[in-house]
């Protein structure tokens, strides 16, 4: 029972020190409303905590980024076909999904290129049955993204050009490049730390 009062002795002093200045604020604020005070123009404290950024966190922000440099340049270039756009799919014989970004005139090369390969591989079969031989003829005219992209390395070019342009004349579009590369940059280094350290 003595324990028990010495621990509620602090306790009550605590609550009666703090009964005393909830009166005396209330007190100083009646004070304050009938006299104009001066007031503080000192700036308020702030504390930031910065933590170690995950590559996860990094690469969603790469993202995030990305897609608003992308927005921003297809806004501002003079032609549709530089338009760029992404999406995230799984590749073949993976389950682990791919973001991958294309300008329009790439896109519609694949598409071309598959509509053609498609279009041979149907003749393959008939009424008659599976010529095996058409088949492999039209799966050997689907091209990979490297072929397509040797096809279309003046597309690339003016695209390149198309960016550069932009890049001079718009200071904001610039500033989102600079940011986008600068992530990158940081989660380069970042990865290269953490998995060297292992």
């Amino acid at each position: 029972m003595g324990l028990v009062c010495k621990n509620l002795i602090p306790l009550i002093m605590a609550l009666s020190t703090a009964s005393n200045l909830c009166a005396q604020t209330d007190a100083d604020l009646e004070k304050e409303e009938q006299e104009p005070s001066a007031v503080s123009h000192r700036p308020i404290e702030e504390i930031q905590v910065i933590g170690e950024r995950t590559l996860l966190v990094i690469r969603n922000q790469i993202i995030r980024e990305e897609e608003n440099l992308y927005r921003l340049f297809n806004d501002l270039n003079s032609h549709d076909r530089f338009d760029i756009s992404c999406k995230t799919e799984r590749t073949t014989r993976s389950y682990i999904p791919r973001r991958e970004c294309n300008p329009k005139f790439f896109t519609d090369l694949r598409q071309d290129s598959a509509r053609f390969a498609v279009s041979e591989i149907r003749q393959a079969v008939d009424e008659d049955g599976f010529d095996q031989t058409l088949f492999q003829l039209g799966l050997e005219r689907i091209e990979t993204s490297t072929e397509l992209r040797d096809k279309s390395v003046g597309d690339y070019q003016a695209l390149n050009e198309e960016i550069l342009r932009i890049a001079t004349e718009n200071p904001d579009y610039l500033e989102a490049l600079l940011r986008v590369a600068k992530l990158k940059e940081e989660y380069l280094a970042t990865r290269r730390q953490r998995f060297e350290e292992d």
